[in-house]
């Protein structure tokens, strides 16, 4: 995977942004994809029509049934475009038979009701992991945007019967006049006492019409849930911040290179320049220098080791360890003297460490101690005496004056205080951004984080990426405001 080579923006986005890139990729490639998505389907769904053409409902149930197979070639196509890669149409025919057979049982029979499928196909075939590795991968990248999947996974379905029941009145529309003869005795042939039983002709028109229609809807449905995939790894694995690291390598190689460059030119210039500079040699100095590499001249050193005689004393017992017998009185009243103090103080550090559980509550129940709320996260200051009463208009007053960063961080800091103290949210001190969003969208609506997440995302832009928000996203923060602000005494 060459992140370098992406075709799309990568940054990180809201659950609904995410899933626009997915829509916009498709749309990208709108005609390869459906091709590729019929290429999957078309033989399966013929054979299963000739054999069931007398069950059209069947024919229906078992072409939805296999729509996941459709949906990987779908994948194998956006994925590939977005990392700059386009497979040919040999490529495509030999990963036909794969999204049948590989892992059939799983694909067509275990995950086939599951709503999060749209996203979990990208981790089953683009990084293919199996067994307890795959569930651990699913829990993370369906951890955020799981809301905008579930909408789009089950109005899907909905949607395209309604658009099925619309192509089915333009084909009716469309059909020439005294032409539709076979129609006509159809539907007069049907019994509205048996309202249930229409004719076999109506099933199938009717039937056709939804299957192409599932198609268009599948196709914009795996497109958001490759989305919401690229979105939550962007932000797991920091892709953006990635990107930025190699375009600014990239920068600095092409200096590095001119300046070597200009180092190989220069350097014979300057050499000959300090050749053409040096003095001739002085006759005095060769003289000297002949002199002395005479061997008359060379210095010899000598060493000689001188033995020192040993004095052998006898060793023995300093006075303070001599002892008799008379002293073992005293020395186990020292040994009992001290066990009695340190057991005396290990009671006292019992008895101050579980301090809390002997402190008497009124009531005659046990209330939970909340813990201390945290004062400063990622090195900023978010006790709410440190921030102004009234946080968006000090904001919006820091951005209009041109200090953008500074109002980034009041904003920021003034949203994790709010959820901490109004919220209820228990952010620790050591806490990351991705941390405090996780964090947020356990307590629920109460920590309002939708707002959280854009909060967040503005501020990571500005903070690691030096992408500076647009002034309408900053009032519009500022506007939509969800906490209550305090109220100066």
């Amino acid at each position: 995977m060459r992140l370098d080579a992406v075709t799309a923006e990568i940054r990180p986005r809201s659950d609904w942004e995410a899933v626009d890139l997915g829509l916009a990729l498709v749309r990208r490639d709108f005609w390869r994809c459906l091709a590729v998505w019929w290429l999957a389907l078309l033989m399966p769904t013929a054979l299963a029509g000739w054999w069931l053409w007398d069950a059209p409902a069947v024919w229906l149930v078992l072409f939805w049934w296999w729509k996941p197979a459709g949906s990987r070639m779908v994948l194998f196509e956006i994925s590939r475009r977005l990392f700059g890669e386009r497979p040919s149409w040999r490529e495509v025919w030999r990963e036909i038979p794969r999204v049948w057979w590989r892992r059939f049982f799983h694909r067509f029979v275990w995950a086939r009701f599951s709503p999060w499928l749209p996203v979990t196909l990208a981790v089953e075939d683009l990084e293919n992991l199996r067994g307890k590795a795959y569930r651990q991968r699913c829990a993370q990248v369906t951890r955020r945007g799981e809301g905008a999947i579930l909408w789009i996974y089950f109005a899907a379905d909905l949607a395209a019967c309604w658009f099925g029941l619309a192509i089915l009145v333009l084909v009716m529309m469309f059909i020439p006049e005294g032409q539709d003869g076979a129609w006509q005795a159809a539907m007069e042939s049907w019994d509205p006492g048996t309202p249930l039983e229409f004719p076999a002709l109506i099933l199938r028109t009717v039937a056709c019409c939804v299957m192409l229609s599932m198609s268009l809807a599948d196709l914009f449905v795996t497109g958001a849930g490759f989305g919401v995939y690229l979105n939550n790894r962007t932000w797991i694995e920091g892709w953006d911040v990635e990107l930025a690291l190699k375009r600014l390598a990239r920068r600095l190689t092409k200096a590095a290179l001119l300046w070597l460059a200009l180092l190989v030119v220069l350097t014979p210039v300057a050499v000959r320049a300090q050749d053409a500079e040096a003095p001739p040699e002085d006759e005095a100095a060769r003289v000297i220098r002949e002199v002395k590499a005479d061997p008359v001249f060379k210095v010899h050193t000598i060493k000689e080791k001188v033995p020192v005689p040993k004095k052998s004393t006898p060793w023995k017992w300093p006075d303070w360890l001599r002892f008799d017998l008379g002293n073992l009185e005293l020395l186990g009243k020292l040994f009992v003297a001290s066990t009695l103090g340190l057991l005396v103080g290990l009671i006292a550090w019992l008895v101050w460490k579980n301090r809390h559980a002997l402190v008497f509550r009124g009531g005659g129940r046990n209330e939970a101690i909340s813990p201390p709320a945290a004062r400063v996260v990622m090195g900023m200051e978010v006790s709410p005496e440190t921030l102004p009463a009234d946080v968006p208009a000090a904001v919006w007053n820091l951005w209009r004056n041109g200090r953008r960063q500074e109002a980034m961080a009041l904003l920021y800091r003034g949203a994790i205080s709010r959820v901490i103290e109004l919220g209820r949210v228990e952010i620790q001190e050591s806490d990351t951004e991705g941390d405090c969003v996780r964090r947020v969208d356990a307590t629920g609506p109460v920590a309002h984080p939708e707002y959280f997440r854009g909060i967040t995302g503005l501020w990571i832009g500005l903070a690691y990426a030096g992408r500076t928000p647009e002034d309408r996203e900053v009032e519009a923060l500022c506007r939509e405001w969800p906490f209550s602000e305090r109220r100066e005494p």
